[in-house]
C-alpha cells in the first residue's frame, strides 16, 4: 500500500477526526434523558483513553520510564483512540438500524484494526506499541459497552441522521493532525526540568541517554 493510503487510513485515528467526532455523539446521546447517563460516560472514557497515552508517552519523554525488553516509548495513541470511539459508533449506528449490537460493534474494530496496521505502515510506532495501545483502547471500549448496556440508545426519529452529521467534521479533519507529540514532548520538559527529553534513538542506542 501506498504512503498516502497509509495517511488517509490513519487519520481515523487522529484525535482532530475522533474528539469532534466523540463531541458530538456524547451531545446527541446526552440530548435525551434515557441515553445521557451514557453520553457523560463517553466523555470519561474518551478522557481516561487518551490519558492513559498521554501519560504512558510523558514517562518516557521525561523520565525513560518503559516496559524493559521492548521498543515502547508510549502507547500508540491512534491505536487506542479508534479501537475506543468506532466500536462504541458502530454499536449505537447498529441500534438506529435495528441490527444486532455485535455487528457494529465487529464494524468498528475492524475499522480501528486497519488504524493500527497503518501506524505499522507508516513506521511511526513499533509492534508493541500498537498492540498495547489496541488492547487498551478495546478494554476501555469494552468497559464502556458494559456499563452502558441497559441504556435506552434505541433507533430514534431522527437517528440516522447522525450518520450525516458526522461526515463533515471527519471529512474537515482529516485534512489536519494533532500536535499531540509536541505538546507532549514540551509538557515532558517541564516536567522533568532538565530542559531534555528521551527519544526512540536514545532507547535504541543507551536507554539512558537524553536528547537535548
Amino acid at each position: 500500500m501506498s504512503s498516502d493510503a497509509w495517511w488517509r487510513l490513519t487519520a481515523f485515528g487522529d484525535s482532530t477526526s475522533i474528539l469532534p467526532l466523540a463531541a458530538l455523539l456524547a451531545i446527541w446521546l446526552c440530548a435525551r434523558p434515557e441515553s445521557r447517563r451514557a453520553g457523560w460516560l463517553l466523555v470519561a472514557t474518551v478522557l481516561i483513553d487518551g490519558g492513559v497515552v498521554a501519560a504512558s508517552k510523558v514517562l518516557y519523554m521525561a523520565w525513560g520510564v518503559h516496559p524493559p525488553g521492548l521498543d515502547f516509548i508510549g502507547l500508540s495513541g491512534h491505536s487506542a483512540m479508534a479501537f475506543l470511539f468506532w466500536p462504541v459508533l458502530g454499536a449505537v449506528v447498529a441500534a438506529q438500524w435495528r441490527l444486532p449490537r455485535w455487528t457494529g460493534i465487529a464494524a468498528g474494530g475492524v475499522l480501528a484494526a486497519c488504524v493500527a496496521t497503518s501506524r505499522l505502515g507508516l513506521g511511526v510506532h513499533s509492534p508493541s506499541e500498537v498492540l498495547l495501545g489496541s488492547l487498551w483502547g478495546a478494554m476501555v471500549a469494552a468497559s464502556y459497552l458494559w456499563l452502558a448496556r441497559y441504556t435506552a440508545i434505541t433507533r430514534r426519529r431522527y437517528g440516522r441522521l447522525l450518520l450525516l452529521l458526522l461526515i463533515p467534521p471527519l471529512l474537515l479533519a482529516r485534512q489536519f493532525s494533532f500536535p499531540s507529540n509536541r505538546i507532549l514532548a514540551y509538557t515532558a520538559e517541564q516536567l522533568a526540568g532538565h530542559g531534555a527529553i528521551y527519544t526512540r534513538p536514545a532507547l535504541q542506542r543507551d536507554p539512558t541517554a537524553l536528547v537535548h
